[in-house]
């Protein structure tokens, strides 16, 4: 019996012993936390030069945050390829592969928040932040008055152009004498380009055109404006049966026949165009903050050997990139998840980072406000910037969205009969566009369920 008491005494002090370690192990355990982000995602900051993507950026302030963290935390930089937020977010929700954390552009990020995925990040709105952060960008990541995305820097979407092939081709007029962004008529832009194909040299091309892939597609959207087009009623749904719309498409479609881009554009890529600018062998191509151009364009001081403009129709778009938190069934790993995030806004180190681009922070932007270039113009063009997705559900994400719809159709309208006639017209493709648009949005508004 006494034997049988001693036996019980010892497997109680060894149970009370291990109790601590039982009890404490799992909490020092350490816990990784996700973060996807666009692999060639820049960020050209002035603050921080050495740094030239996103991802560097983001594996410095994942090192820093996890140092300072109260628990053993690993943050894990994966970046996927341009344009597969489909693959590599949508798809892996639940799963090990799945991302705590989404760093990318708004437009490809809100759908996320139509799915559920998206968690608020209200609380994350410090006074202070609420006071520094550019409100019109602050609410381009809300719904419904819910702060779901967390605007870190703006981009602005404009054209570059080679001032050299313009003066080539007797064009020096066109050319602002000073560095601004500039605007031209529809007619000036119809000599232009004309102009241009007349006279370039062979195997150069004067406009940047492309729909074998969604790559820049949102670009693209940009000339259906050239006529005045808003594109969107006032319930936000695609508006592209009308009189203007359908002269944009005519205007696009000639100029297959006029010369004025690579041959066969509906099998040509934004990369493929950009290759060609890079090259000298394209007069105009798209340009943003975002661009390896701008780091060229910004070291020659813009005005040697590049100018500056709208799209036709005087239009720029712009879009935030900033931070997206998920829900994937694990609440701790989302509470890591927003304080990281919180420990890049509220860490002014880290928010300087976003000096390159247009900063969110009004007190980044006044900081760096000469070492930024074309900060001024960029503010000055905020006239004529268009908010092009209107923030609607479906536009990426999902076979179904618009931004898998849109390409395609646009592909058709330069595609040709064997008899050399074009195999759609503009009218039925700004019908067909308004139709599959329109299903799209529909889609993604018929099965909304924000995260609460």
């Amino acid at each position: 019996m006494k034997k049988l008491k001693s036996i019980l005494l010892l497997c109680l002090t060894v149970l009370f012993t291990a109790a601590p370690c039982l009890a404490g192990c799992g909490q020092n355990e350490a816990i990784t936390i996700s973060v996807k982000v666009p692999r060639a995602t820049m960020m050209n900051s002035v603050s921080h030069p050495d740094v030239k993507d996103a991802k560097s950026f983001l594996s410095l302030a994942g090192e820093a945050f996890a140092a300072q963290y109260g628990e053993q935390v690993t943050v894990n930089i994966v970046e996927f390829a341009l344009g597969q937020e489909t693959v590599a977010i949508a798809n892996t929700f639940h799963t090990e592969d799945a991302a705590d954390i989404l760093y990318d552009n708004f437009f490809n990020m809100f759908s996320f928040i139509h799915t559920g995925n998206a968690v608020p990040l209200d609380d994350l709105l410090t006074d202070e932040l609420k006071a520094d952060l550019n409100k019109k960008y602050v609410s381009g990541g809300t719904l419904d008055e819910t702060l779901y995305m967390m605007p870190f820097s703006s981009t602005q979407n404009i054209l570059i152009y080679n001032k050299q092939l313009l003066k080539a081709c007797g064009l020096d007029r066109f050319i602002a004498a000073q560095q601004s962004i500039q605007n031209w008529t529809i007619d000036e832009w119809t000599e232009i380009l004309n102009t241009l194909a007349e006279k370039l040299l062979e195997g150069s091309y004067p406009m940047m055109m492309y729909a074998a892939n969604n790559e820049g597609d949102t670009h693209i959207m940009s000339y259906l404006r050239a006529f005045g087009s808003e594109i969107f009623d006032e319930e936000e749904n695609f508006n592209l049966q009308t009189e203007q719309t359908v002269q944009a498409l005519t205007w696009m479609q000639n100029g297959v026949n006029n010369g004025w881009y690579l041959p066969r554009p509906q099998n040509r890529t934004m990369t493929q165009c950009g290759d060609m600018f890079e090259d000298g062998k394209l007069a105009f191509y798209h340009f943003n903050s975002g661009s390896s151009l701008y780091t060229e364009a910004s070291a020659q001081g813009g005005t040697e050997k590049y100018g500056f403009v709208n799209y036709p129709g005087n239009i720029a778009t712009f879009f935030c990139s900033g931070f997206e938190v998920f829900d994937n069934g694990n609440n701790h790993k989302i509470k890591i998840a927003k304080d990281f995030v919180r420990f890049v806004f509220e860490q002014k180190e880290w928010l300087e980072y976003s000096a390159g681009h247009i900063p969110v922070s009004t007190a980044v932007a006044q900081r760096y406000k000469e070492d930024i270039f074309l900060l001024k113009e960029f503010y000055e063009n905020s006239v004529n910037e268009i908010h092009f997705s209107h923030n609607n559900p479906n536009w990426q994400g999902s076979d179904n969205s618009v931004r898998s719809i849109f390409y395609q159709e646009i592909a058709k309208l330069f595609e040709k009969n064997v008899d050399g006639t074009f195999a759609v017209t503009p009218l039925k493709c700004a019908e067909e566009l308004n139709k599959v648009l329109n299903e799209a949005i529909a889609y993604g508004r018929e099965h909304s369920t924000p995260h609460a």
